[in-house]
C-alpha cells in the first residue's frame, strides 16, 4: 500500500486538524473558535455589505488542488459562483495543468479533452517533465503505473525518460538528460528530424491534420544542430531517438507538470502532440488515446460550463480563464490594483496560494490582508487563510461518501465504484457542498446552484444533492442503466448493493473513429492553430540573463502529495530533511561541499537551503522540492523546516507564460553561492528576502 494512502487516514485525527469554526481576533493565525450560527451570519453579514458597496464583482472565489477530487465540491462550487454572479474564479491550474489544456483547445477544439497514454499497449513511451514511479500519473490514472510501464519493455519496447534529473522513473529505464527548461528545442529536433528523413506517417497526416504543411515551413528556420546545443541533447542521440521512435509499431509522448510550468510550456505541449499526429500515434491501440469512462468528464465539462478557454480574462494582466480558472498569479494585482471590479472580498477552498503560486509569498500575504473579507473552507490552518477573518472545517474524504468524477475520465482501465464514509465527521466538520449551500440560502439565494429552477426549489426545502447528481450521471453514461431501460447497467443502487468494492468495465482503452472525437470545426487535428507562430518567434527573440546562469527545478517526493501530509508524522519523521540537489561539478565551481548551506538567488528573491550532491542532477541545474517552509497552525510541518521554493518564481507580468496564464514554475533562472558551514538553522531552512524583490 502506498505511504501516502495510509498517511492520508492520518489526517483525520491530526490533532492540529480545524474541526469547529474559527474567527480572527488578531494578527494572521490568531483565530479563537465559534459556533457555526456565528460563522455563518457573520460571513453573509459582511458578503452582503461588500456585494452592495462594490458590486457582484467585487466577491471573488479561489479553488485548489484537492477540492477538485471530491464529488460534492465539484458539482456546488461552481453552482455558488454562478448564484452569487461571481467573475473572478481563480485556481491552481495554472500552476499544473492549464498548458496541457490550451493545447487540447488548439489540437482537438476542447480544453476538455485529455488523451491518455496507452501504456499497457504501447511498444515506445517518450516521457518528459513527469515521473510517474512517485506521482502515480497525472492526467491518466493507473494504480499499477509502474507494472505497466515495465510492461512495455516486457514486449520488446522502450521507456525513454527525458529530465534534467535522473528520477526514480528514469533510474528504472532509460534515462536521456536534458538542460531544465529546453523541451521547446529538444521537440523541435525530434519534428525537424521527422520531416528532413521523411518519416512522417503521410497517410495519417493527409486524413486527419490540418496545417501540417504551414506548421513545417514554420519550423524550418530551427535546425537539428542548434535545438542539440540548446537542448544539451547530442544532435546524432536527437536524430536516432526520432527514427526510433517513428518506427515504433506503437509510440507515444507523453508530458505532464514538468513541460507546463516552463517559459513555453503550451508550446511545448502542442509539440509533443505534433510528434504524436506526424507518426499517426493518435487514437490508435498503444498511442495517445481519448479514453472511455462511465461519467464522460468532457461531456459534463461541457454541460456545465467548465469547457473554457479565454471566456473570462483578469482584470489587470489579462491572462485568460482555462476550464473555468483564473491563473492564481493574477490574484495579487487584482486585489491591490484600485479601480472597477478590485477583489474585495475572496472565498478559499482548500488552497495554499502562498505557497504554489509564483509571485505569492509576501505579495500574496500582503494583498489578503486588504480584503474586507476572506473566508476559507479547509481541513488545516495553513499559511494562506491564516489571514482569513473564518476558518470553515471540512470533512476530509474518508468521511463523506463520494463518486471519484475526476478520475474516472482518466483511467486507463476504466472501473466504476462508489465510496461511502468510512467515519462517522469528526467534530464539528462539515462537507464544503453542505457549507456552500448554506451560506448561498443565508443569502436569500435559495442553494448554490446553477440552475434558477433548483435554487427556486431549494427555497421551498426541495434540495438536489451530489449523490442524486452523481447518480443521473452515472445512470445515463455508457456504462448506466438509463433508468432499467438498458440491462446490465449501472446505477449507484446496484454499485452498493452489489459491487461494494467497485466493478472493472474494461480492461484496456477503446479506441473509435478520429472525426468523432475532434470538436474541431473541420474534424481534424489543428497542428498549426494561430498562436504558434507568435510562439515560435517569442522562443527566437528570449535571451537568458547573464546574471543567473543557472537553472532550477522541482521534483516530486515520494513521501509527498503536494503539501498535504507535511504535518503527518507517518511521513514526516524528524529526520527528513528539505534540501536542494546539486551536481558535484557545480558544487566544485562554486566551492560548494556536502556540508555547507547554499543560498540560491533569483530576479524575484533568494532562498538559504541544505544541499544534497549527485549526480543525479544534469550540470548547470539545481533541483528543490516544493511545499516545504511552512508557518500555519501545523506544528510538525512548522518544526520540519524548509524553505518555500516559490519565492524563487516570479509573479512578474513578462514573467508568466502568456497563452495559458502558466505559473513558471521549472527552469527558473538561479545563481547559487556558498551560504555558510551547516548549522541548523541552516537544517531547517531560513528564508532570506532579496533587496530587489519584485515578486
Amino acid at each position: 500500500m502506498c505511504v501516502k494512502a495510509a498517511a492520508a487516514a492520518d489526517v483525520i485525527k491530526d490533532p492540529d486538524r480545524v474541526v469547529t469554526p474559527l474567527k480572527r481576533v488578531g494578527a494572521p493565525g490568531q483565530f479563537e473558535a465559534v459556533s457555526w450560527d456565528e460563522a455563518l451570519d457573520e460571513i453573509v453579514e459582511r458578503l452582503g455589505r461588500v456585494r452592495q458597496q462594490y458590486g457582484n464583482h467585487a466577491f471573488a472565489s479561489f479553488m485548489g488542488n484537492p477540492p477538485a477530487f471530491g464529488m460534492g465540491v465539484a458539482f456546488f462550487l461552481s453552482g455558488f459562483q454562478d448564484a452569487f454572479q461571481i467573475k473572478w474564479r481563480y485556481g491552481v491550474n495554472a500552476d499544473d495543468a492549464a498548458a496541457r489544456q490550451v493545447a487540447n483547445f488548439f489540437l482537438y477544439g476542447s480544453p476538455a479533452i485529455l488523451l491518455k497514454p496507452d501504456l499497457w499497449r504501447t511498444k515506445f513511451v517518450l516521457m518528459l517533465g513527469a515521473n510517474p514511479f512517485v506521482s502515480h500519473g497525472s492526467t491518466f490514472s493507473e494504480p499499477k503505473v509502474r507494472e505497466a510501464l515495465h510492461s512495455v519493455v516486457e514486449r520488446g519496447g522502450r521507456v525513454v525518460v527525458v529530465d534534467p534529473r535522473r528520477s526514480e522513473t528514469a533510474r528504472a529505464f532509460e534515462h536521456l538528460p536534458v538542460r531544465a527548461g529546453s523541451d521547446t528545442w529538444f521537440l523541435i529536433g525530434l519534428i525537424r528530424t521527422l520531416q528532413e528523413e521523411d518519416l512522417v506517417a503521410r497517410e495519417f497526416v493527409r486524413k486527419h491534420v490540418s496545417g501540417a504543411e504551414r506548421m513545417e515551413a514554420l519550423l524550418q528556420s530551427f535546425s537539428v544542430e542548434e535545438c542539440a546545443i540548446r537542448s544539451g541533447v547530442d544532435a546524432a542521440v536527437l536524430r536516432q531517438l526520432a527514427r526510433d521512435f517513428a518506427a515504433a509499431e506503437s509510440g507515444v509522448v507523453y508530458g505532464r507538470t514538468g513541460t507546463c510550468t516552463q517559459r513555453f510550456g503550451t508550446l511545448n505541449n502542442l509539440l509533443q502532440d505534433f510528434v504524436n499526429a506526424l507518426t499517426g500515434n493518435i487514437e490508435r491501440p498503444g498511442g495517445y488515446v481519448f479514453g472511455w469512462a462511465a461519467v464522460d468528464l468532457e461531456k459534463f465539462a461541457e454541460a456545465g460550463g467548465f469547457a473554457t478557454y479565454s471566456k473570462q480574462r483578469t482584470r489587470v494582466f489579462g491572462h485568460p480563464d482555462v476550464f473555468g480558472m483564473l491563473p492564481s498569479t493574477s490574484l495579487v494585482p487584482d486585489i491591490t490594483t484600485e479601480g472597477p471590479g478590485q477583489v474585495r472580498a475572496l472565498v478559499t477552498v482548500g488552497t495554499n496560494a502562498v505557497h504554489s503560486s509564483a509571485g505569492g509569498g509576501k505579495a500574496m500575504e500582503d494583498a489578503l490582508e486588504q480584503l474586507d473579507l476572506h473566508f476559507s473552507l479547509d481541513l488545516y490552518v495553513n499559511e494562506t487563510n491564516k489571514h482569513a477573518h473564518f476558518i470553515l472545517p471540512v470533512t476530509s474524504f474518508y468521511e463523506r461518501e463520494d463518486l471519484p468524477i475526476a478520475a474516472l475520465g482518466l483511467m486507463l482501465r476504466p472501473a466504476l465504484w462508489w465510496s461511502p464514509a468510512v467515519v462517522p465527521p469528526r467534530g464539528e466538520v462539515r462537507e464544503e457542498w453542505k457549507i456552500l449551500q448554506e451560506i448561498a440560502r443565508r443569502s436569500g439565494l435559495g442553494g448554490a446552484y446553477s440552475v434558477r429552477a433548483l435554487r427556486w426549489l431549494a427555497r421551498i426545502g426541495l434540495h438536489v444533492t451530489p449523490s442524486m447528481i452523481a447518480d443521473l450521471l452515472v445512470r445515463t453514461g455508457p456504462a448506466g442503466d438509463w433508468f432499467g431501460l438498458k440491462r446490465g447497467g449501472y446505477s449507484l443502487k446496484k454499485l452498493r448493493e452489489h459491487h461494494p468494492d467497485g466493478v472493472l468495465l474494461k480492461h484496456e482503452l477503446p479506441t473509435r473513429p478520429l472525426r468523432q472525437r475532434l470538436h474541431t470545426p473541420d474534424k481534424r487535428i489543428n497542428v498549426c492553430p494561430p498562436i504558434l507562430e507568435d510562439e515560435l518567434n517569442r522562443l527566437r527573440g528570449h535571451l537568458d540573463d547573464p546574471a543567473f546562469p543557472l537553472r532550477l527545478i522541482g521534483m516530486r517526493e515520494i513521501r509527498s502529495q503536494n503539501s498535504w501530509l507535511h504535518n503527518i508524522p507517518r511521513v514526516m519523521p524528524s529526520a527528513r530533511r528539505h534540501v536542494a540537489h546539486l551536481n558535484p561539478i557545480d558544487a566544485t565551481a562554486h566551492g560548494i561541499t556536502a556540508d555547507d548551506a547554499i543560498t540560491i538567488t533569483s530576479k524575484s528573491g533568494s532562498i538559504r537551503t541544505a544541499v544534497k550532491l549527485t549526480a543525479d542532477i544534469f550540470p548547470g541545474t539545481v533541483a528543490l522540492p516544493h511545499g516545504w517552509g511552512h508557518s500555519g497552525g501545523w506544528k510538525i510541518a512548522n518544526r520540519s523546516g524548509g524553505v518555500n521554493s516559490n519565492i524563487l518564481a516570479s509573479g512578474a507580468l513578462e514573467d508568466i507564460e502568456p497563452i495559458a496564464g502558466m505559473s513558471i514554475l521549472t527552469g527558473i533562472p538561479i545563481r547559487i553561492s556558498r551560504a555558510a558551514e551547516m548549522t541548523e538553522s541552516a537544517l531547517l531552512g531560513a528564508n532570506m528576502p532579496h533587496e530587489s524583490a519584485t515578486s
